[in-house]
């Protein structure tokens, strides 16, 4: 079953697509995924990845990837999990962005 159809069953009418992640950056990975994947370069090795974006399955991770074998992912933490939080906005997922990439943060606090 693929991601519109779910949302169709859920009768998800609003929620956030992997087209909508696309034109705030992110990309469609290379291979194949249960979860329809897509990712954020974050730089120094980081990533962010959506996963079964508009489903209730739906999660967000941030990822560390390994320095040679960039298929690889040596760290991963859940920031968003859809049976704890909800379904994720896209406003969340920029503003997540936003601190991760803002320098001189400590200021700001």
């Amino acid at each position: 079953m693929m991601v519109k159809d779910l949302q169709v069953l859920f009768k998800i009418n609003n929620s956030m697509t992997n087209e909508d992640l696309i034109k705030i950056g992110f990309t469609k990975i290379s291979h194949f995924t249960i979860a329809n994947s897509v990712i954020f370069d974050l730089g120094r090795h980081r990533q962010l990845s959506a996963g079964c974006v508009g489903t209730p399955n739906e999660m967000l991770f941030i990822c560390e990837i390994d320095d040679v074998d960039k298929t690889k992912v040596t760290d991963l933490v859940c920031l968003h999990n859809y049976d704890y939080d909800g379904y994720l906005t896209i406003e969340k997922v920029q503003k997540l962005i936003e601190v991760i990439l803002t320098t001189g943060l400590k200021n700001k606090i």
